[in-house]
């Protein structure tokens, strides 16, 4: 028969529970907010007063959980609000791929990649906003993502610099999902439609396949 003081310590573990699993729903939230006010006022109006608005928090916790605007903006990246592949929780909790099925994971990264700048307009409105300023904000958060990709994926077996060349085709997926906001096609390739990017999508791993075989 528990003791009351038992009874105690049983119901102080039942109220931190709650209370970090209220924090996490309330960092979820504003997480969610930073997406909704890009998409609704750009990224000149993100701020913590205008964040605080569409979570429906008080401003004071944005500076508790996330250390101000800077801060939120970095964890914004690493989640799955920025892009599923850059979720550091996902990366973390995949499977190494044996060196054979690398290529593949690669090209399953890149496309994913793909697919999300296409469905997230605050993503590419981030990634403009970042070469307008001229200089890369986010570029550390977004070099550690990378780093701790390489290391669960792994270099390819027969190719011996992975990371110029992921580096370089995720720049060119950058590029062409932000220029789908305002052009139509680039070349011949149709940066409107499902067809143009799918064309996009086979060069990908055609060019991630041939260079494994070298």
């Amino acid at each position: 028969m528990a003791t009351e003081k038992q009874a105690k310590v049983a119901e102080t573990k039942a109220k931190a529970k709650v209370k970090k699993r209220d924090r996490e729903r309330t960092k979820g939230r504003i997480l969610k907010a930073v997406g909704k006010v890009i998409e609704k006022y750009g990224t000149k109006k993100v701020g913590v007063n205008l964040i605080a608005r569409e979570a429906d928090v008080n401003k004071v916790l944005i500076y508790r959980y996330f250390g101000g605007v800077d801060g939120l903006m970095e964890q914004y990246v690493k989640t799955g609000e920025y892009t599923s592949t850059s979720n550091h929780a996902n990366i973390e909790s995949m499977e190494s791929p044996a060196p054979e099925d690398r290529a593949k994971a690669w090209t399953k990264i890149l496309t994913t990649s793909m697919k999300d700048l296409r469905e997230r307009k605050a993503t590419r409105d981030l990634i403009r906003w970042e070469v307008g300023l001229g200089k890369a904000v986010l570029s550390d958060v977004r070099n550690d993502t990378g780093a701790k990709m390489v290391e669960k994926i792994g270099n390819l077996p027969n190719y011996d610099d992975t990371n110029a060349l992921v580096a370089l085709l995720m720049a060119g997926i950058y590029h062409m999902t932000v220029s789908a906001d305002f052009r139509d096609k680039m070349m011949d390739v149709d940066l409107q439609s499902d067809e143009g990017f799918k064309r996009i999508e086979k060069v990908v791993g055609d060019v991630v396949m041939a260079l494994d075989r070298k």
